[in-house]
């Protein structure tokens, strides 16, 4: 399934790009990390999931416009995803 990833903040400089077309391995958000990760040598997960397998709090996705709350979101062919990191500090 080929899907576009628009990626800002960490997610774009761990990625090394702001937006691609991505073929990724599954149906799922899970799936689409994971098939980001292997480009990155296993950074990404690193970075962007907590030990518990979830999303770090410090980050969000978007599929289609939508905030998406669990990596179990399923991916159709074609859709957006926009990948955020959450602005923090003072």
């Amino acid at each position: 399934m080929l899907v576009t990833v628009s990626a800002f903040g960490l997610w774009q400089m761990i990625l090394g790009a702001k937006r691609r077309q991505v073929e990724t391995n599954g149906q799922t958000l899970r799936d689409l990390i994971k098939t980001l990760d292997d480009s990155t040598s296993g950074e990404l997960e690193k970075q962007v999931l907590a030990t518990n397998g979830k999303l770090d709090a410090k980050f969000r996705i978007f599929v289609n416009g939508k905030a998406s709350d669990t990596l179990d979101t399923t991916l159709t062919d074609g859709d957006d995803v926009l990948l955020f990191s959450v602005i923090d500090g003072g």
